[in-house]
């Protein structure tokens, strides 16, 4: 047993000795978990600064502008006369939108006559995008319907029939498992689900690839190293990162362990089948560089898996991190059961049945085709 133990700190040593699999395996991770959260810590956006061509000047056309700019959607920075000053402004990118009301804006409305606000927004970046046009339609539904409630009052009409006309059905939106709506709560505990992937197996790749495996109680003290520290870094990134960067977690440890070891399992056979498959260091590195985009837009993290084409989705169900990011987010996020995530569970543990295999097969090819005479 103690020499066992012997193995197991012997394989980390070796990793803390190369400097390529210390700065993928462990520095690495560390700079993503300062770095690549900074971007979201404001979790959702606000304040997108447009421009306004107010082209009626009257009252109703201020207050227009005035209950837009104090939606935490927009910021009005600028009021100018003609397209040609506001297409500028855009251009320069001093605003992302620009918003015209019309001549006859409140004569329309006094009038009972539909009145357009035109709004252009950048469609290029979609959240702002959608941030202008969300600001303006909110902005006019909400002085559209105090238009109404005036009139129907004027007219005699009950306050509360009033306010039942103009609104007969009352939704209320819930933000669940993420309540304040951010960005960051919704994609850094499952981009660093494909972090801990892609690092785990580079970090295999610099270390075995174009090298003579370690066999018998070393490969199993070597498997069991490479296990630990990731489990570690699991902890922390699901763990640690959420609570220092404020994003919900209500997961069990007990069932996220349930599945990390597998998934852990699953990402270091298929390092090691990547390695033999690739027998030199720049080779895997630059494999799975490539991979990792992909792989990020096949996950479901920057888009529906549902709209994925299916084969797509079944292909992609070869790599661990495309079935287990979402295993992962639901544990954490929205305290998903062990019987909640079987499926997933289950897949890891096939994999990483079938990358042993695969791996345990190359190996004997290796040694094989080394032994064969030139």
């Amino acid at each position: 047993m103690r020499s066992f133990f012997s193995d197991v700190l012997g394989a980390l040593r070796r990793l803390l000795g190369d400097e390529n699999a210390r700065s993928t395996m462990i520095v690495g991770i560390l700079i993503y978990s300062v770095l690549y959260p900074q971007p979201y810590v404001g979790e959702v956006l606000r304040d997108v600064p447009v421009v306004v061509i107010d082209q009626d000047n009257s009252s109703a056309s201020r207050t227009f502008v005035r209950e837009m700019d104090v939606t935490e959607w927009v910021d009005v920075t600028l009021s100018v006369s003609n397209m040609d000053v506001a297409r500028d402004a855009f251009f320069r990118r001093d605003v992302y939108g620009v918003v015209v009301i019309p001549d006859g804006f409140e004569a329309d409305i006094l009038a009972s006559r539909p009145s357009p606000v035109a709004a252009f927004g950048d469609g290029s970046y979609l959240l702002i995008y959608s941030n202008v046009v969300k600001a303006v339609a909110t902005v006019a539904g909400t002085m559209g319907a105090q238009v109404n409630y005036a009139r129907l009052t004027a007219r005699g009409v009950d306050d509360g029939l009033a306010r039942t006309l103009l609104s007969p059905v009352a939704v209320t939106s819930v933000s669940v498992f993420n309540p304040q709506g951010g960005y960051a709560s919704y994609v850094v505990p499952a981009a660093f689900v494909l972090i801990l992937q892609q690092t785990l197996m580079m970090g295999i790749g610099l270390l075995h690839a174009g090298r003579k495996l370690p066999s018998g109680r070393r490969m199993w003290a070597t498997i069991l190293a490479y296990l630990g520290l990731y489990l570690l870094w699991v902890m922390f990134t699901q763990m640690l990162l959420p609570f220092l960067y404020s994003i919900p977690r209500t997961g069990d440890l007990g069932t996220l362990l349930l599945l990390a070891v597998p998934f852990l399992c699953a990402c270091i056979a298929m390092g090691f089948a990547i390695a033999l498959a690739i027998p030199w260091r720049e080779g895997v590195v630059f494999f799975l560089v490539v991979m990792g985009m992909p792989l990020f837009f096949l996950s479901g993290i920057s888009w529906p898996v549902e709209m994925i084409p299916e084969y797509l989705h079944d292909l992609s169900l070869l790599v661990p991190s495309s079935s287990a990011i979402s295993a992962f987010v639901a544990v954490d996020q929205m305290g998903a059961t062990a019987h909640d995530i079987a499926g997933a569970i289950q897949t890891q543990v096939a994999l990483a049945f079938g990358y042993t295999a695969l791996a345990v097969g190359l190996a004997r090819l290796t040694r094989k085709t080394r032994k064969q005479p030139i």
